[in-house]
């Protein structure tokens, strides 16, 4: 087994068969395996032990930033990939990863950039079978450029060592992992439960800020509590375009038949629908836009509904077409810094 200069961190608490699972995954690439354990388990322990894992107990501060940074901490390679105990690498996906990580853990500015990894929840439906959702979140980076921002308790973020946050740029598709732990609906309802507490606090800490209020609508949303949610985004989306939120959007609901044929409506309908997270919507009101070029539309207006039907597709893990919509983006320049972003 060639030894890699990788240490993969991985977050544990009382999950000893999903750890095992996660353990077994990736055991085998040589890398520096880490796992934080704030469950402080004997049996995770001889689990760690078992698998050749390092095993440290952690002491929770209701703050994952914070155990992130003490696995940080830990390592001896400065190349950080994350995983958490409910998550694992599929057999058939491994030799791609690796490849992956390597690729951009050899690249010139890693000071820059963060690697994101597509995260495949796998979760059953009220009929009882099982879809598999996919998003995106920040995996690997160096630690001599990036740490965990203590301030934000959930959703952690990177934040640059070097105060570079605002040039900090993501590479998408680096790894491909595979998640349960939001499986059943019992599980969200209890995970969801703990985010939102901490999202309070985030929110609580600072007050009116976007990140806090889009985290909190988000937990709101994944809940169930739809209209605690809308009120949350109502919120964020007139802090951002200077008007009222809750107007906007029942504007454009209010609108759907009666400019069903003016492209400036579907464009305004799939930009606040995309705010107010229901992508659905934003992308149905896109491609009738995408459906119109033939009738002389501004060209601005069908690049950016090609660029937005792309992102859709990014936030989900579909890069196929979501490299297909940015090229056919032509020369949009948004397009083109996504497109170039995609590994």
């Amino acid at each position: 087994m060639c030894k890699m200069d990788i240490a993969i961190c991985i977050l544990t608490k009382d999950e000893d068969a999903k750890l095992r699972r996660c353990l077994e995954s990736v055991k085998d690439v040589g890398a520096e395996l880490i796992v934080v354990d704030s469950g402080q388990n004997e049996s995770t322990k001889a689990l760690c032990q078992e698998l050749a894992a390092q095993y440290h107990a952690y002491d929770w501060e209701e703050n994952f930033a914070l155990a992130r940074n003490f696995a940080l901490e830990q390592t001896v390679s400065n190349n950080i990939y994350f995983l958490d105990s409910d998550e694992w690498w599929d057999e058939e996906d491994v030799g791609f990863n690796m490849s992956q990580l390597l690729k951009y853990f050899n690249r010139p500015d890693l000071a820059e950039a963060i690697g994101v990894a597509t995260i495949i929840d796998h979760r059953q439906k009220d009929d009882g079978s099982e879809e598999e959702v996919g998003q995106l979140e920040q995996r690997a980076f160096n630690k001599a450029y990036f740490h965990y921002n203590k301030d934000v308790r959930v959703d952690e973020v990177l934040s640059s060592t070097l105060g570079f946050d605002s040039l900090a740029f993501n590479l998408v598709n680096v790894t491909r992992v595979h998640h349960d732990g939001f499986l059943t609906a019992e599980s969200r309802t209890k995970k969801n439960a703990q985010r939102l507490v901490l999202a309070l606090k985030d929110l609580e800490d600072h007050p009116g800020d976007s990140k806090a209020l889009l985290t909190l609508a988000d937990c709101y949303r994944e809940g169930g509590q739809l209209e605690a949610a809308k009120l949350v985004y109502d919120q964020v989306v007139s802090a951002t375009t200077g008007r009222d939120g809750a107007e906007l959007y029942q504007t454009v609901v209010d609108s759907e038949n009666l400019l069903a044929d003016s492209p400036d409506y579907h464009f305004m309908a799939g930009e606040i629908y995309g705010m107010y997270r229901e992508e659905e919507k934003s992308r149905q009101h896109l491609e009738k836009i995408i459906a119109m070029q033939d009738q002389g539309l501004d060209s601005k207006y069908v690049q950016s509904a090609y660029y937005l039907v792309g992102k859709i597709a990014e936030s989900k893990g579909d890069f196929e077409t979501a490299k297909k919509n940015y090229r056919l983006s032509g020369e949009y320049p948004d397009a083109l810094d996504a497109l170039a972003a995609i590994l």
